[in-house]
């Protein structure tokens, strides 16, 4: 499996050390923003999908079953979301205005 980090740094032209993991459950969308991540991650189920109603790979996911990692942008304040879904692999960029940690979370 690729260093994700270092891939999401190569695809975007940003330093490694600029990009800080986060949890996805400590994210809030806004609806736009969730609106576009859905049709994303729509778009890559039905090209995973053959005929036989089956996704390669894997099971049939649910939404919080698919594998995710996220990352903020330390400049910018974007969120990457790094998507794999089979043989698939996208990254999703919410700008800044588009999340926010959620309020209900507890920080150790």
């Amino acid at each position: 499996m690729p260093d994700i980090r270092q891939e999401i740094s190569e695809w975007l032209n940003v330093e490694q050390n600029r990009l800080n993991e986060i949890e996805i459950e400590d994210v809030e969308f806004t609806p736009f923003a969730q609106q576009n991540i859905n049709n994303a991650v729509s778009q890559m189920l039905s090209l995973s999908h053959n005929p036989m109603g089956q996704f390669v790979g894997q099971t049939v996911p649910q939404y919080e079953g698919i594998p995710c990692k996220g990352f903020w942008i330390e400049n910018s304040k974007d969120l990457v979301l790094y998507v794999r879904i089979g043989n698939q692999s996208r990254a999703i960029i919410v700008p800044r205005e588009g999340w926010m940690i959620r309020e209900d979370i507890t920080i150790n």
